[in-house]
Formats: C-alpha cells, sequence, structure tokens
C-alpha cells in the first residue's frame, strides 16, 4: 500500500514558504536604513553637516604661462611675469556672511561692494537681493589681479574676515617698454572681456582640462596675439583640493601642473624696427617743423612703413606710426584712455588708420579732415604700367613718346600733367619711369583702350592681381583690407579709369600690399606669402612648427620685361632720377620709384601724398620695401629717407658682402 506525501512538502509550497522569508528579510533591512538615516537627520545632522563642510572638495584652475615671443635675433619681444592675484571660492555661508566678506574685500582691495560682488559672483547685489550667477557656485572666481604687498599681507593675515578668499600666483603679459611694432604683436585681455567679440574662442566648461577658456584668461585680441593663439596658449593644469568651513585649503588631494604654451620667434628684426620706429619719429618732425619751403608738411603726422625679403616673404620691419604702449591692458582702461587708443591702436599697414589727432582741439572733427593710412599709390604703380604695357605689345623698350606736356585724352576731359608742368620731351619707357612722366603712361593706357575697349580694364585688373594689388596679401594677421579698386566706379567712365589709374590716382593699397608688390616686381613676378613668425618652439627649446616661404602666384608677364623694367627703376635713384637724392652711400644701386599722390578730403581740399617703394640690390634685390606719409608731400623728400634708412639697417645686418 502506498502512503501519500504530505502537502507541506510539495515543491512550490517550498519555494513559496522561502521567497516570503527573503521579502521578510528585505522588508527589514529597508526598515534598518530608514531608521538610520531618519537618525543622521534628526539627532546627527549637524555633526555630519559640519564633516561635510570641512571635506569639502573643489577643483582650481591652474593658469599655463602664455608662449614667449621673440625677434629674429632671438630678443625677448613679449614675456610674462607672475602676480598675486585674489580668488574666491565659494563658502556654505549665508548671505548676510558674503555680503560682509564682500563689503572688507571692497575695503581691502579699493573696489566697490557692487563690483566685488560682481566678482565673486554669489548671486546677490549690494542690497541683498537675488541676482542671476553667471558660473556655479562651485567655480573659482576672480576677484582681483596684481595685487600690492600690503593687500597680500591684509588678505593672508586676516583669513576669518575674507572667507573663501585665497591668494595665487598668476601670469600675466608683460611687454616691451620700446613698444617695438606693437600694433603687429597686438595685445591680450582678459576672456570674460572678449569672448562676446571673439566667437573663436570657447567658453571653458567649468573644468581646465576641458579645453574651454577661464574667464580670467587672458587672450589674444589683435595681431600675432591673436593670429597664434593656439600656439601660444598653453595647457591649463588644476589642483584638486579640501578646504574648511572658510574656504582655505587644507589639503591638496591632487595636482596637474599646467603646460606653457609655445614660444614664437618672428621675422622681425630688433634693430631695423627700432631704429626704422625712431627715424619715422625724427622724420615726421622735421617735415612738419624745419622742412624747406613748400617741402613744409605741418600735417604729417602718421607714417606706415613695411620691409620685406624678396626670395622669402620674411618681413624685418612692420611701422604703424604713431604706436602706443600695450601695458595699458594690464590695468584698468578708462574712457578717456580708449579715445586716444582710436588714434593709435589700428595697423596702418594693413587696414586704414585713422590721423592722429589726439592733440586736436576737437579730435573727432579733426580726423575727418585728413587722409587715412589707404592712399592713391601715386607713381609707384608706374613699374607695373610699364610691365603691362610691354607685355601687351603696347609698347617696346625703346618705343618713343613725343611729350607734348599737357596730354589730352579725350574731349571735354581734363588734360595729364607732368608734376610741376614739366615737358620731357622724347620718352621711351626706360626715361619715362626716371622722370615719373604721367603723360607717357596715360597715353598707353589710352591706346590699351582704344584697342581693347572695356576689355582692357578687366585685363588691367587681372595683371594687378598678380601682384598683391586688389587682392589680401594673406599676411597672418586680423583685419588685412585689400585695398579699393576706385577705378572700378561708375563715377569713371572706362577711358577715364584706364587713364588716371595708369600713374596710380584711381586706386587705394595698403603699405602692405605695395611692399607685396614691389617684392614680385624683384622677383620677376613670384609673388610670396609675407612671413611674421619664422619657427615655433617648446618650453625645451626645440622647433615644433618651422614656417616655409609660400609662392602664392606666378605674373603671366614674360621674364625679358621685368629686366627691361628693372633697369628703369636703378635710373631713378641715379642723376636725373626722382630719387638721386638717396643712397648714394650704399656700395650697391638701389632700384626705386617715388610716388605723390593727390586725394581730395572733406573741409581741406585737395592734398598731397607722399608714397616711396624700392628694393636692393637693383642687380639681385634681396629685401623692398614702401613707406607712406599722408600729407607728406613729395615721395622723395618724405618717404624715400624713411626708406633709405630701411635697406640702409637691413645692409648692415644681413648683406655683409654686398657689393
Amino acid at each position: 500500500m502506498i502512503k501519500p506525501k504530505p502537502q507541506g512538502s510539495r515543491p512550490g509550497e517550498i519555494l513559496f514558504q522561502r521567497l516570503h522569508i527573503l521579502w521578510l528579510i528585505v522588508f527589514l533591512l529597508f526598515v534598518v536604513l530608514i531608521l538610520r538615516l531618519a537618525w543622521v537627520q534628526l539627532g546627527g545632522g549637524e555633526k555630519y553637516q559640519k564633516l561635510a563642510e570641512e571635506n569639502n572638495f573643489k577643483q582650481i584652475p591652474i593658469l599655463a604661462p602664455r608662449g614667449k615671443i621673440y625677434s629674429a635675433e632671438g630678443e625677448l619681444l613679449v614675456g610674462n611675469e607672475s602676480l598675486f592675484t585674489a580668488m574666491y571660492l565659494e563658502t556654505e555661508g549665508d548671505k548676510k556672511e558674503k555680503l560682509q566678506t564682500a563689503k572688507n574685500l571692497a575695503e581691502a582691495l579699493d573696489m566697490s561692494v557692487k563690483k566685488v560682488l560682481e566678482k565673486m559672483d554669489v548671486g546677490l547685489d549690494p542690497k541683498g537681493n537675488s541676482v542671476p550667477r553667471k558660473q556655479p557656485a562651485y567655480y573659482p572666481k576672480k576677484i582681483k589681479d596684481r595685487l600690492t604687498e600690503e593687500e597680500v599681507v591684509q588678505l593672508s593675515e586676516h583669513p576669518s574676515q575674507y572667507k573663501g578668499v585665497n591668494i595665487f600666483l598668476e601670469p600675466l603679459r608683460d611687454y616691451r617698454e620700446d613698444t617695438f611694432a606693437v600694433q603687429t604683436i597686438g595685445y591680450v585681455r582678459p576672456f570674460a572681456g572678449a569672448k562676446a567679440s571673439l566667437q573663436k574662442y570657447k567658453q571653458a566648461d567649468n573644468k581646465p582640462e576641458d579645453g574651454g577658456y577661464l574667464d580670467w584668461e587672458q587672450v589674444g585680441m589683435d595681431g600675432i596675439e591673436y593670429s597664434y593663439q593656439d600656439y601660444l596658449r598653453g595647457q591649463h593644469g588644476y589642483k584638486v583640493v579640501r578646504v574648511n568651513s572658510t574656504g582655505k585649503p587644507v589639503e591638496v588631494i591632487k595636482e596637474v601642473k599646467p603646460r606653457p604654451g609655445n614660444h614664437l620667434t618672428l621675422t622681425l628684426d630688433e634693430s631695423m624696427q627700432l631704429e626704422t620706429e625712431a627715424f619715422i619719429e625724427k622724420q615726421l618732425q622735421w617735415l612738419r617743423e624745419e622742412a624747406p619751403g613748400r617741402h613744409r608738411a605741418p600735417n604729417a603726422r602718421n607714417a606706415y612703413a613695411v620691409a620685406m625679403e624678396v626670395k622669402t616673404g620674411k618681413i624685418r620691419t612692420m611701422v604703424s606710426y604713431p604706436d602706443y604702449d600695450p601695458n595699458i591692458w594690464n590695468g584698468p582702461v578708462t574712457a578717456e584712455d580708449y579715445k586716444r587708443l582710436t588714434y593709435t591702436i589700428r595697423n596702418g599697414t594693413i587696414q586704414e588708420a585713422p590721423y592722429d589727432a589726439r592733440n586736436a582741439a576737437h579730435p573727432e572733427e579733426e580726423y575727418r579732415r585728413h587722409p587715412m593710412s589707404v592712399v592713391p599709390l601715386g607713381s609707384t604703380f608706374k613699374p607695373l604700367m610699364a610691365l603691362m604695357a610691354l607685355q601687351e605689345r603696347l609698347i617696346g623698350p625703346q618705343t618713343i613718346f613725343q611729350d607734348p606736356g599737357t596730354y589730352y585724352y579725350a574731349t571735354a576731359t581734363p588734360p595729364v600733367r607732368n608734376s610741376s608742368n614739366h615737358n620731357y620731351g622724347a620718352l621711351n619707357v626706360y626715361k619715362a619711369i626716371q622722370k615719373s612722366a604721367n603723360t607717357f603712361f596715360a597715353w598707353t593706357a589710352n591706346r590699351w583702350y582704344r584697342r581693347d575697349g572695356k576689355e582692357s580694364l578687366d585685363q588691367f585688373r587681372r595683371y594687378t592681381h598678380q601682384f598683391g594689388l586688389g587682392v589680401p596679401t594673406e599676411v597672418p594677421l586680423k583685419g588685412e583690407q585689400d585695398g579699393s579698386e576706385g577705378y572700378l566706379s561708375e563715377s569713371f567712365s572706362p577711358l577715364g579709369a584706364m587713364v588716371l589709374s595708369s600713374f596710380g590716382q584711381a586706386q587705394r593699397y595698403t603699405t602692405m600690399q605695395l611692399a607685396q608688390f614691389t617684392a614680385t616686381l624683384a622677383h620677376d613676378g613670384k609673388r610670396m606669402k609675407p612671413l611674421l613668425v619664422e619657427k615655433v618652439k617648446n618650453q625645451d627649446g626645440e622647433t615644433v612648427k618651422e614656417f616655409q616661404p609660400k609662392v602664392l602666384n606666378q605674373s603671366s608677364i614674360e621674364y625679358r620685361h621685368f629686366q627691361t623694367v628693372k633697369e628703369a627703376m636703378a635710373q631713378v635713384t641715379q642723376p636725373g632720377g626722382t630719387a638721386s637724392n638717396l643712397f648714394q652711400d650704399l656700395p650697391f644701386d638701389v632700384a626705386a620709384k617715388t610716388g605723390t599722390s593727390e586725394q581730395d578730403v572733406p573741409g581741406q581740399g585737395r592734398v598731397e601724398n607722399s608714397v616711396f617703394i624700392a628694393f636692393a640690390p637693383a642687380k639681385d634685390p634681396e629685401i623692398a620695401v614702401a613707406v607712406v606719409v599722408p600729407e607728406g608731400g613729395y615721395g622723395s623728400i618724405a618717404a624715400g629717407p624713411i626708406a633709405e634708412k630701411m635697406i640702409s639697417v637691413y645692409a648692415e645686418d644681413y648683406m655683409k658682402n654686398s657689393g
């Protein structure tokens, strides 16, 4: 007989009993956890809150120093100095405590309470009202840099009055006092004031290692500081610290050291740059006060000069005068400072810069009565007009034009005259360039238009672009302008446009464009990209990048025509030439072209700008220069001596064996 199994011993019932036991255990664990949390909150809350405050962890960024900038010879141009900075690490105090800290800081640092609260960014105004925060509470805030010794002592010796305030060393940009190529080098500003206008800079995502920018980090705003920001900027480090209830670090948990930025070696030559700057200042003063007779130029206050190596494109000198002290950006800049900077901060060699009206009774009105830095290039265009005429077979090297003194190219149109109404008699292209005969080039332009009609203007423009006129030079600086091709305006008839532009009166170009144009002439039509930075080196002195010469294009004009024009330009500095007073002490011949461009300006009428281009040695060119002195008068009188100075210094530094 088989006995039945007891019901409680069935497998399903056994499993069910075990699940009940498991759920009971889980329930009891939850009860214990809830009771523990209740005790922590109700019984031991104050103790654990205090421990949390005492063991508060903060991540503090450590700014990386920017890379240094050196001249071509290795002389330091821009460095850094370490200065004390007050940083705020927000504590858990209440509104009253934070307001009191702000008041104490305002008194100690000679700042307004409103300004301190803005820097602290604790979400309060001076009346204790809530305002929006700019950054999360745990984000370190910079209160003030460049602390004095007294301020450092005050903050350090009375920590209870400045809860959350810590003193750190910070690298700040340090520029030379001699204002070396100031507009070309540029300047830096804290990111907080730059991010609105410079979209290429990315806000930090509250972590220094994410590649973003910190509010108090210095970033390039102009010049080389801006263009080479990615090279100059280092990689920030950080510290993870434990701070106490007053926000003071008591233990460093982790530290990642910053990696400084790379150093730049420029192509700018220190002696050329400084000597040219000093010479320009004296030359302008001489023009205003001592120049004889009609050469006196009372409004000559600005000058722009560029020296460019013919075969490499290296810029050895780049002067935009007047200049200013870039260290002004390291302190508070007043409204009056900004007004004065308006007349000096722009780099007039690559863009329009205003007349220096700082000392005028009404500067805002006075500067409008004078030319900007981009002026008609005048007769310095004639070598290119000669090249085009030769290439288009409008003339040959020995084609004779009988100068009438007054050339009528169209009825009911004012005639073209030479300077001082000279009549040069029989002219070929050599003598026309040597004497700077407007009539000869107007005649060639007239022939071109009569032959090809409006197509001549398109051909004319294509040629000029091959030499960097009317197109960007590609100099690695922000804000470069490509000049003004006024001859394309509807205010000119096609024939009038051709004639007036043939001797440089219907187009305007920057000094950098003129320098590149001159170097292209000297290099037989090979246009080089301007180089300002030669090498990038890391902190160990190792070269991480070297910028090589770059050919932008080759002119379609035949080689033999360049030889004709270069020979003619060499005659400009010989007896009978318009620059025969210059370059006589050099051991080699210099090829040059003078320019005196006329310009009508509101409130003053017609003025004369001094323009000058040259390259040397004439037979095997190494250096090309361009100089513009608005309202300077004759090219050989105002701008020419500046060009002579640049070539002379270059010869001493780089052409020891030239002859």
